[in-house]
């Protein structure tokens, strides 16, 4: 296993920037001897974060290194990928599909110029709705090189990201308002064993999904939706 972070990893980058992702990637290339099993493309940063970090990384910094390590995925006939997502792209008001094609058109400055000012609180959600709609396009090609893509969508999960929240005015109403069936937030070991079975062989069919893992949030609140991430 190759791990890579700002500090205290294997590999130590930072992948906001066109320069840390090109370090990433050659010295994960070395590192695994141009071949890989599985990569989990999970770097980000929460939503209150500043909309520019938040663009670079959560989005254009996973992109790069999936298609930076692509060649050393195929090499391997039969690696996974699983990306994250999030429920938010089911329960954020106002967030549109257009936002994502923000992402998806591929031009980081121009997402950095969209999602200033009042389209900056945006920028998390439709990140992860870009992700998702990613994955379910790209699968079908990258199968064929025998690389399966599919996506986990975290609900609220009690993690050092999410804790410093409950200290902040007003967030700590708005993560009560946020209703969960299972009646707890998530534990990380929840969102690991499910990225761990999309990994696995007993996934091996698999592919192009996004597998909510939120307590049962998304299904609440949309009951006979189908199961692509869509904003309500």
């Amino acid at each position: 296993m190759i791990g890579v972070d700002r500090h205290e990893a294997d590999i130590v980058a930072d992948l906001a920037s066109a320069d840390g992702r090109a370090q990433a990637i050659e010295q994960i290339l070395a590192a695994s001897g141009g071949t890989l099993d599985g990569f989990v493309p999970c770097a980000g940063v929460g939503g209150m974060n500043p909309h520019e970090l938040t663009v670079r990384l959560n989005y254009f910094g996973v992109m790069a290194l999936l298609h930076g390590l692509k060649p050393a995925l195929a090499a391997n006939t039969a690696s996974a990928v699983v990306l994250i997502s999030s429920n938010s792209t089911t329960m954020t008001p106002g967030l549109q599909t257009s936002d994502a094609d923000v992402y998806l058109a591929g031009d980081e400055d121009a997402a950095v110029s969209h999602f200033q000012n009042e389209k900056g609180w945006n920028a998390y959600p439709a990140g992860k709705l870009a992700i998702a709609f990613w994955v379910r396009s790209n699968a079908p090609a990258w199968i064929a090189d025998g690389i399966r893509l599919n996506a986990v969508a975290p609900g609220v999960i009690d993690t050092g990201m999410t804790r410093p929240l409950l200290d902040m005015p007003g967030v700590k109403d708005a993560l009560a308002q946020i209703p969960i069936p299972a009646g707890r937030w998530g534990q990380p070991e929840e969102i690991a064993n499910a990225i761990t079975f999309l990994l696995s062989a007993k996934a091996s069919y698999i592919v192009g999904q996004t597998l909510f893992v939120d307590g049962g949030t998304d299904v609440l609140l949309q009951p006979r939706s189908h199961p692509s991430p869509l904003p309500r």
